[in-house]
């Protein structure tokens, strides 16, 4: 039960951490690092949908534990005075997980294995979906991009002349 309180950067930081683990672990089974769980036969798409998996995890748990250290309020926006580089930072990050996402539904929709599709109306309406689900995901991508980009541009505008130092 939340007692709505937002977090404070220390927590932020400790989620982002656990979650961009948690990505980790799917980013390293897919690089094959680690082994996959339940063995090779347990995988039903190529190691690089699963790499796809876990960069949302690993990203959005940086992207949060930045947060953190700059000081976000409630809303998740950073502070007037956080350096450009950690606002660069987050904003490539939220773009790369609207990408992956967009890459999951692209493959599952044009290359994913038919016989996971277990609806009663066929592969076709399944496929589909999916790629319904991609492009909508891939708007959403671009979306996001031009957006970060208006923001970080509007940053840089209002952001003091640098003064010159003796």
């Amino acid at each position: 039960m939340s007692n709505g309180k937002p977090a404070t950067p220390r927590e932020m930081i400790w989620i982002g951490a656990i979650f961009a683990g948690v990505g980790l672990y799917f980013i390293l089974v897919g690089l094959s690092v680690l082994p996959i769980p339940g063995g090779p036969r347990n995988l039903h798409a190529p190691l690089w949908v699963v790499v796809c998996a876990g960069l949302p995890f690993f990203l959005g748990g940086l992207a949060v534990m930045l947060q953190g250290f700059g000081k976000a309020n409630a809303a998740g926006e950073l502070p007037a005075d956080t350096p450009n580089w950690i606002r660069v930072a987050h904003s490539l990050m939220v773009v790369a997980i609207f990408a992956c996402f967009a890459v999951i539904g692209t493959w599952v929709a044009l290359a994913g294995e038919s016989g996971q599709f277990s609806s009663g109306f066929g592969v076709g309406i399944g496929r589909a979906m999916f790629g319904l689900g991609a492009i909508i995901c891939w708007a959403i991508t671009v979306g996001m991009a031009m957006s970060c980009l208006r923001k970080l541009r509007s940053s840089r505008k209002g952001a003091p002349a640098a003064t010159a130092q003796p």
